[in-house]
């Protein structure tokens, strides 16, 4: 391992504090809208139809939230795989 004397320790502090404020002044100036010219246009995104976003989940599930619908998936899944009847009930007795 390298032992470097104090004022190379302070050379490379200098160093890596003045690439960390480089970093930093980069990244305000692209943040803030800087130099748009040099980078390629977006292309704008179509917007999804409502049954490729969810709307015909939504439609069928109705008003179960996240929680309820995972809970349900799982009840199912245990009931067709024949698993423990008394977590199955608890489950069941979760959704009420």
């Amino acid at each position: 391992m390298a032992v470097y004397d104090n004022c190379q320790m302070n050379r490379m502090r200098q160093e890596a504090i003045r690439r960390s404020q480089e970093m930093h002044s980069r990244a305000a100036h692209y943040t803030q809208g800087g130099d748009r010219a040099d980078r390629a246009p977006q292309p704008e995104k179509a917007p999804a139809s409502q049954t490729a976003s969810g709307g015909l989940l939504s439609e069928i599930t109705g008003s179960l939230d996240g929680d309820r619908l995972l809970i349900g998936a799982l009840l199912l899944l245990m009931l067709k795989e024949g698993r423990d009847m008394r977590l199955i009930l608890a489950l069941g007795y979760i959704l009420l």
